[in-house]
């Protein structure tokens, strides 16, 4: 009896069959902070469903001014944001609404890579976010969650309920309404309709490795290429010249 397990794979006998699919080149997106950005075709709606937002991010700006990690010019889609230097906020465009995620002075650094994970629970629409430091290329990184959530129902430190039905499609990364990401972003990968993790966990360890495509993602960039889409759902066009650099955080400072 044969059972696939997952794409390319098949057990038979206790005998893996076929060729197990490996994580892509990875490098990095480079963004200036003030007009480079990507927009993606079709987008991704998040409703009122689960979800998960994370990669790597490497902050060459201050966090003096908000910027956008992932954002939106249609109404009703989630902007993703960070504020300053303690915080997030989710913002549904056109006034739906608004949930801030906080953390304590330090955990949010430039010019330092480090993963940074939204995720609501299907179902119960727990939501949090955490954020991890690398400290060494390769190493194992633990990401703290968020200490303060606000706008939603509350649960406890850091984890609160968001009911927001994100009707709009959000078609932006390094943008929003707003400002701009400055700086690198690499293994960005969007979840619809899943939640990789369990928003009650207090910390999550990041991928040492480069991320995979699954069922449920929308978006992944590995960073080989500006306009790659490694899931295979958007169509991504390059808006003022964002460039690719081989800095990652598995290999490289």
């Amino acid at each position: 009896m044969a059972i696939t397990i997952e794409s390319g794979v098949t057990v038979e006998g206790g005998i893996t069959v076929g060729n197990v699919p490996m994580p892509e080149p990875t490098g990095s997106l480079v963004f200036n902070g003030s007009n480079q950005y990507l927009s993606m075709t079709p987008g991704f709606a998040l409703g009122t469903g689960a979800y998960t937002i994370e990669g790597w991010f490497y902050n060459t700006g201050s966090y003096a001014v908000p910027t956008g990690l992932v954002g939106t010019d249609q109404s009703g889609a989630l902007s993703l944001i960070n504020n300053d230097s303690q915080s997030f906020t989710l913002d549904k465009s056109g006034g739906g609404g608004a949930r801030t995620y906080g953390f304590v002075p330090g955990v949010l650094q430039a010019n330092q890579w480090q993963y940074i994970i939204l995720n609501r629970n299907a179902s119960t629409q727990l939501e949090t976010v955490w954020v991890g430091t690398l400290v060494t290329p390769g190493s194992s990184v633990t990401c703290s969650r968020a200490t303060v959530a606000t706008g939603g129902g509350y649960v406890d430190a850091g984890i609160q309920i968001n009911t927001i039905n994100y009707t709009g499609v959000s078609n932006w990364v390094a943008r929003y309404y707003g400002g701009y990401w400055s700086g690198n972003i690499t293994n960005l990968r969007i979840t619809v309709g899943a939640a990789v993790y369990d928003s009650n966990n207090l910390t999550i360890t990041a991928p040492s490795v480069p991320l995979t495509s699954g069922a449920n993602t929308r978006y992944l960039m590995l960073g080989a290429v500006v306009t790659t889409d490694s899931s295979g759902t958007q169509t991504v066009t390059n808006n003022n010249a964002v460039t690719q650099s081989s800095a990652n955080p598995f290999t490289q400072p």
